[in-house]
């Protein structure tokens, strides 16, 4: 290597670890069934605790919804969801509220299903509940999907 292209490699290897630094970090993979898989991705530091603890109220309710919905299938039509914890400012006084954001995909398939979830239902006033997630997985991301 020529002492000139020492700072081009530099800059390169200083631009490639800031892209590995910024990615997601998956959490944990859940197996649903023997073709469907969830994918937890982890939890951004700078989400406060309450919004925290509602997403890890959802997680449990959203892993029964979707083994209620779907079923062991062959494995050609494998099944990956991945589900990203957010945060989205609703209303004039910005309130912050906790969002999933889903996206869906079948093996060997060249198209994804990608929904926002909101995790405040707004007929309670609280956490969303099995059957809000339930319809939400059916009209959003299942039937589009063709699994419903």
């Amino acid at each position: 290597m020529r002492l000139s292209d020492v700072p081009i490699f530099l800059a390169l290897m200083l631009l490639f670890s800031c892209y590995v630094g910024a990615q997601e970090k998956t959490e944990r993979e859940i197996d649903i069934h023997k073709n469907v898989r969830l994918v937890l991705m982890s939890i951004p530091q700078e989400m406060p605790e309450e919004l925290k603890d509602r997403y890890r109220h959802f997680l449990p309710l959203f892993e029964e919804a979707l083994k209620e919905n779907t079923s062991d299938q062959a494995s050609e039509s494998a099944l990956t969801i991945r589900l990203v914890p957010g945060t989205k400012e609703v209303g004039s006084r910005k309130t912050k509220r906790v969002i999933a954001h889903i996206t869906a995909y079948r093996k060997d398939s060249r198209r994804e299903f990608i929904g926002s979830f909101l995790l405040y239902s707004y007929s309670t006033g609280e956490t969303v509940n099995k059957e809000e997630i339930k319809q939400f997985l059916k009209q959003q991301i299942l039937t589009p999907l063709g699994l419903s």
